[in-house]
């Protein structure tokens, strides 16, 4: 039987990730009639006990700065009718469509194949490219590496087999950005630069090294290596993978000026591929943006939308165009290409063009919830700017679409649906997990007066009190203070959700409402009483034992110690109840306003010990108060200022006194 494969790979001092690529080679090697090579660059002898496992050919190469010498070495080994290559950080998710290429004896018809790279750009795992890496190729005499970086086989042979099989490559991720410039661009750089002395007509060198720039942000030099390369021969991947950078690099430098001109002349004077054009728009649209140009926002954007069209309706373009990070990926990033089809639609509504804002909103990716979220507040922006426009157009787009639903449920008459409006909210909150969308849909019931209860059973606490927090902070005090009467309902049917809504509304009172003597010491108490409330529901009667309370929360033990200090001032104890109140500052300085009003109030009734609130005095006081109005009837001031003189410090907090006192002064001075 013939060997029909060869696997070649070098083994650096990475042994976790090389395990991980053998790992994901491993039923290819079995299934198919293959072998693999591996050429050992480093020291590690545990690299090498691994390798040894899955082949014999381990062969062992002293680096010497030039991946086509070593790639080569497992090149020249390799008996089968096919070669292929790989690094060893990366690993396939799924060989079957190769297997089943060789299996099938479709390798036959084929001289060259490519596998795709996903390149993430972040250790999730969430956001990445792909591209169609040229890793395979009949073995014919003449097959060979060049370049001393970023090497290739050559010469590349048609026709070529395009899998859609991935190996996973995190390469690229760069959360060492410094070590990452230190390292691999000093190394590089400097040798592709000495390529470029001996091959000056190599474009590829080019290509490599105004990407090594790139990462540099060395915008001065890929500049003057990207004008050079397109002065050369380049076959359309290359000439437009430079037109795509030239555009790119303009950008990067600031000029805008300089990059609109440069790009549009080469969309109307140069050839240039579909792929390159898409490219170049996008870049046309993003600078327009910073002018705030909506007509060339949309003109640009019109352009864009046709040509995707057209490439979508023949993709094999997506494929035969694409060169490195210039690709399918690239143009329909999820990142990028919503951004791009709002700014096309806030250029649309700038112009009152709502045909055309339809066209661009119908285009955003409705079906994907998670991907939507983030634009909600937008919208939100839009529907308040552009009103008329965007509710003619809500019936176009996608009635599955939360926010679509919770925008229709606003423009619903309650008295004549009572119950669709509740209906349409308990949909959206099925369907979404934008916190923001939750907000609004809890806003909207709560100003109903019906339906919370229902409500808070689809919320869990955690979005709740996330919601609400942000909720109760947007409301003005005013409209925070009316919905009290809704959130007594919710306490007796959901206590948990309404003890934690109504700690919210007494603390924004407290904070923002100016309260001062015995208002504030009502709304202090309710505070700390519906706080209380709120986590007595969740923890067990033990957790608030002195010695327990360092595990509660942070604002939980706040309350406990203002409670304290409440309890202290009934007693008449207020030295322990201003240290209580300093105490809890520490736990919550959110409050520490309020504490310092609270505290400078209970300092002031300390330094009046004579002050008593017994029925005689009060009593008294009155009396005093009487003789007082009587002398000031009869123009008694003088006698009257003797009077308020004594007075005045046995009733410090009385209005009337105070009143009394600056009408007999004016009337003395006057």
């Amino acid at each position: 039987m013939n060997i029909q494969l060869s696997i070649s790979l070098l083994a650096s001092d990475r042994a976790a990730s090389l395990e991980r690529c053998l790992d994901s080679l491993q039923p290819l090697l079995m299934q198919v009639p293959s072998e693999l090579i591996i050429i050992f660059t480093g020291t590690d002898t545990q690299v090498r006990d691994i390798a040894a496992r899955y082949t014999d050919q381990i062969i062992p190469f002293t680096w010497c700065n030039d991946f086509s010498k070593a790639r080569n070495i497992g090149l020249n080994q390799a008996r089968g009718e096919w070669f292929m290559y790989i690094d060893d950080d990366e690993w396939f998710e799924d060989t079957a469509e190769i297997r089943d290429f060789f299996l099938s004896g479709e390798y036959r018809k084929y001289h060259s194949a490519c596998y795709k790279q996903r390149n993430y750009t972040d250790w999730a795992g969430i956001r990445h490219s792909d591209f169609h890496a040229f890793r395979m190729s009949r073995n014919s005499s003449g097959l060979r590496f060049i370049n001393p970086i970023h090497e290739q086989m050559s010469p590349w042979k048609d026709p070529c087999k395009y899998f859609d099989d991935y190996v996973h490559h995190f390469g690229y991720v760069r959360d060492n950005v410094q070590y990452m410039v230190q390292t691999k661009v000093s190394r590089n750089i400097p040798m592709l630069l000495d390529d470029i002395q001996k091959h000056p007509l190599y474009i590829k060198n080019y290509i490599q090294l105004i990407q090594e720039y790139f990462v540099d942000k060395d915008w001065t030099n890929a500049e003057k290596y990207c004008r050079k390369g397109r002065t050369l021969k380049a076959d359309v991947q290359e000439r437009c993978w430079l037109q795509v950078s030239m555009g790119e690099i303009l950008c990067k430098k600031g000029d805008a000026e300089q990059a609109i001109c440069e790009i549009k002349t080469i969309l109307e004077k140069e050839k240039t591929c579909e792929l390159a054009k898409l490219n170049l728009y996008c870049r046309l649209i993003t600078l327009y943006q910073e002018q705030e140009d909506p007509e060339n926002i949309l003109y640009y954007g019109q352009q864009f939308e046709k040509l995707l069209s057209y490439m979508d309706k023949n993709p094999h373009l997506w494929i035969q165009q694409a060169l490195g990070n210039i690709n399918e990926s690239k143009i329909k990033n999820p990142d990028n290409l919503p951004i791009m089809r709002i700014n096309c639609t806030d250029a649309a509504l700038k112009l009152s063009d709502s045909r055309q804002a339809a066209c661009f909103l119908k285009l955003l990716p409705w079906n994907e919830e998670h991907c939507m979220q983030k634009y909600y507040p937008l919208f939100d922006q839009w529907m308040t700017q552009y009103d008329t426009l965007l509710h003619d157009i809500l019936e176009e787009l996608p009635a599955g679409s939360p926010y679509i639903q919770f925008q229709k449920a606003l423009v619903l008459d309650q008295e004549k649906e009572p119950n669709a409006k509740l209906k349409m909210f308990f949909f959206c909150l099925d369907e979404t997990g934008s916190s923001y969308l939750q907000q609004q849909i809890i806003k909207e019931t709560l100003f109903l007066g019906d339906g919370l209860d229902a409500l808070v059973k689809k919320l869990d606490l955690d979005t709740w009190k996330l919601c609400t927090a942000r909720l109760i902070d947007t409301l003005s005090l005013k409209v925070s203070i009316k919905i009290r009467n809704t959130i007594d309902v919710l306490r007796e049917s959901s206590p948990i959700y309404g003890y934690w809504l109504s700690k919210l509304i007494y603390e924004k009172e407290l904070i923002r409402g100016c309260l001062t003597g015995q208002n504030l010491m009502n709304a202090l108490a309710n505070y700390c009483q519906n706080s209380l409330q709120f986590y007595k529901e969740q923890y067990r009667e033990e957790m608030f034992m002195d010695e327990n309370h360092n595990l509660l929360p942070q604002d939980c033990q706040f309350v406990l110690l203002v409670s304290e200090g409440l309890k202290m001032i009934e007693l008449m104890k207020l030295p322990e109840a201003i240290k209580s109140f300093r105490l809890a500052l520490q736990y919550y300085p959110e409050m520490t306003g309020v504490l310092h009003e609270v505290i400078r109030l209970l300092v002031r009734y300390a330094d009046n010990p004579i002050r008593s609130t017994e029925k005689e005095f009060l009593t008294l006081a009155g009396q005093m108060k009487e003789a007082l109005n009587g002398m000031i009837e009869k123009r008694q001031f003088n006698e009257a200022l003797s009077l308020v003189t004594q007075l005045s410090p046995l009733l410090p907090e009385d209005l009337d006194l105070l009143r009394m006192k600056q009408k007999i002064l004016r009337q003395i001075c006057g």
